[in-house]
């Protein structure tokens, strides 16, 4: 149950961080400023950003008592400033203004940005979604949705495959599919992009494929025959390899496979060992030189034979003849 409990830890961190509240607007001085004419204290949160469309212009401004002699805005995706515009003033002045056209951005990328302006003695920041073009249509949704297919199908090939390495891979695949999958977020508008975010949702990746490729692993399926074995016959796919064989005539050469499985009448050259039907660790009877057997049937390299004193168990096939 841990590593459950660990991936829904995960997955409240991350949800926090996609919901969570920005970087609050920062003020030096007595000066205001605004986005398109609002007040950056009012979209400094992601539950309130500025929404604009990719026709549409950026504008910061407002007043600086002191004076500025320049105004910059820029707009921000992680720590990747994606466009910047300023505006410079001789002599310095109280009001200012500042633009962008979001079309010089848009195919570059949209979704949810920051957008931080500064004069001489004023900054400020707030968040900004981009809207009217379809985040795959821009050079960074591309991009992220290549890198997230790209780690997903790593990750599917790595767990079909069940090797003991699937779960390496498939931890190291999800690199891909959390840091394609945390952009295509932000180009979405669902998700703040920032180290930590990228971070947390890249674990959730990673996890998830170690646990997936870990259910499928060898060593599972291998555990998983022998609490079978354990609990009943063994079948053809599992058979006691693990039971251990006294008998001078087994060899470790694969045996030769006999005419038939129907039961026959089998004897022995030296004293066989006879293995309980169920608890392959356990010798029941044994098979002597000079009497015949009962033979009902064959499961692998190992027959299953009747002693005639109401015994039955497993030998080696190979230690029996006809």
């Amino acid at each position: 149950m841990r590593p459950i409990r660990l991936v829904l830890a995960l997955g409240l961190i991350a949800g926090w961080t996609m919901v969570g509240v920005g970087p609050a607007a920062a003020g030096i001085g007595e000066c205001s400023a605004t986005f398109n004419g609002v007040e950056a204290d009012r979209i400094d949160s992601l539950f309130s950003p500025l929404e604009l469309r990719v026709t549409d212009t950026l504008i910061f401004s407002g007043i600086d008592p002191a004076g500025t002699s320049e105004a910059m805005v820029k707009v921000i995706i992680g720590p990747v400033v994606v466009d910047s515009g300023s505006t410079a003033y001789s002599p310095p002045t109280e009001e200012f203004t500042a633009s962008i056209d979001l079309d010089d951005v848009s195919p570059y990328a949209v979704g949810l940005v920051r957008i931080r302006g500064t004069t001489d003695g004023c900054a400020a920041e707030a968040w900004l979604r981009i809207t009217g073009r379809f985040p795959l249509a821009t050079l960074t949704g591309v991009t992220a949705a290549g890198l997230a297919i790209g780690g997903i199908t790593g990750q599917l090939g790595a767990i079909a495959s069940r090797r003991r390495w699937s779960r390496a891979a498939a931890a190291f695949a999800g690199l891909a599919t959390g840091t394609g999958a945390a952009v295509l977020g932000q180009q979405f508008g669902w998700l703040q992009l920032s180290y930590i975010s990228v971070a947390i949702i890249v674990i959730i990746a990673s996890t998830l494929g170690f646990l997936l490729a870990g259910l499928l692993s060898p060593a599972r399926r291998q555990r998983r025959r022998n609490r079978d074995d354990e609990a009943g016959d063994p079948t053809p796919e599992r058979t006691p390899a693990s039971a251990p064989v006294r008998s001078a005539e087994v060899t470790r050469r694969a045996p030769e496979p006999m005419p038939s499985a129907a039961p026959y009448w089998c004897y022995v050259l030296a004293d066989i060992d006879v293995l309980d039907l169920r608890d392959h660790t356990r010798v029941v009877g044994h098979l002597k030189p000079g009497n015949w057997y009962l033979a009902k049937r064959e499961v692998g390299p190992w027959l299953h034979v009747a002693t005639g004193e109401d015994t039955e168990g497993w030998v080696a096939r190979t230690a029996v003849h006809r």
